[in-house]
This record gives C-alpha cells, structure tokens and sequence, in this order.
C-alpha cells in the first residue's frame, strides 16, 4: 500500500511539473493535475493539503535533481583538475551532452516559479536562491582554479562570471520553451564554452 502511494504521489509529481512548464503555477488547477493523473481530489489532498505544499515538493525534488547533474558533472571531470581550463570546458561539455539529441525542450522549475513570486511561501523561494548560489560556488570554484594557471584577457570577476554561467543555461532552456527547438539549449551553451575557451590565456 505504501508503495502505491508513493506512485501516486510521484505521478502528481511528473504531471504537474509538465503542466507548469506548460502553463504556469498560477495557470495551473488542481482540477487540470487530476484529469491529467486520473486520480481523486481526495487522493491529491492526502500527499499535497494546499496547491503551495505541492509547490515546495516540486521545487525540492526539481533541485535534488538539479543537485544530482551538478555532482555528476564534477565527478566526471574529476580527472582533469591538473588541467583546470579543460575540466572548466568539459564541465560545460557535459551539460552541452545532456541537451543534445533531446526530442522536447527541457524546462526549469526555476525559472516557472520566478515569473510569479507572489504565488509561492519565501519558503519556496528562498529554495531556488539556494540552490542559485550552489550554481554559483561550484562554477566560481572551477574558475578560480583556472585563474592560477591562466590569464583572463579582459577583466572578470568570477562571481559575476559564474553568475554569466547560470544565466546562459537559463535563458538557452527559456528560449528554446519560447521557440519550441529542442536544440536551441545545446547550441547556447556551445556558444558558453567558446567564449570561456576565448576568454583565458596560459599565463
């Protein structure tokens, strides 16, 4: 029984997240998760008690995910830390990898619930500037480690450069929603990884 509670709970999940992407949190029921899962309101109120409790389940599990990419990433470019600019490369190659190929255009949690803040508890949100920052540390960790074997060729403050990272990683998954081209994200981040390669001189 408990297990088909947790298929149950996890269908809302997918579901919901699909029609977020589509419609917004706001411009999402409760009635459209339950056609969309076949399941009873008394069902959806025994996992979720309010529409904001689904919200915080969603963005916890988007950003676990989220956390998981990010780690793996690292992990896989584990073997080039003796070569700093390459690991930095092959960290953005390795999202470059995942969007490639891909049938639909991704979508970002993030980004859906940002549009409309006045919907959500500051519990919510203060979730998604965590896991921002997280962004933040783990790029501007890789990039500090290029600044000791290399030059920049033009001034960069590697907060703000790392900040530079997240935002072409958002804006390529926003535009390729926007446009319907699953490609799109792909092609934004190689255009990411030339810059960086551009951008650094062996010292």
């Amino acid at each position: 029984m408990a297990r088909d509670g947790k298929l149950t709970r996890d269908k809302i999940l997918l579901e919901s997240k699909a029609l977020i992407f589509k419609h917004g949190f706001s411009g999402t029921s409760i009635d459209q998760i339950l056609d969309k899962t076949g399941i009873t309101k008394g069902a959806f109120f025994y996992h979720f008690k309010t529409k904001n409790a689904l919200a915080m389940a969603l963005i916890e599990e988007f950003a676990k995910a989220d956390m998981v990419k990010l780690n793996e990433a690292l992990e896989r470019t584990e073997s080039l830390k003796g070569n700093s600019l390459n690991r930095l490369l092959q960290y953005i190659q390795e999202f470059i990898d995942a969007e490639t190929g891909q049938n639909e255009p991704p979508g970002c949690l993030y980004a859906s619930y940002l549009y409309e803040p006045q919907q959500f508890e500051p519990e919510v949100m203060d979730h998604i500037s965590e896991a921002i920052l997280v962004w933040r540390t783990v790029i501007g960790n890789l990039i500090e480690e290029v600044l000791k074997d290399y030059n920049s060729k033009y001034p960069t403050d590697v907060e703000s450069l790392a900040d530079h990272v997240t935002v072409i990683f958002e804006g390529a998954f926003i535009v390729s929603r926007a446009l319907n081209d699953p490609n799109i994200a792909a092609k934004q981040l190689q255009h990411l990884k030339n810059y960086v390669a551009l951008l650094f001189e062996k010292k």
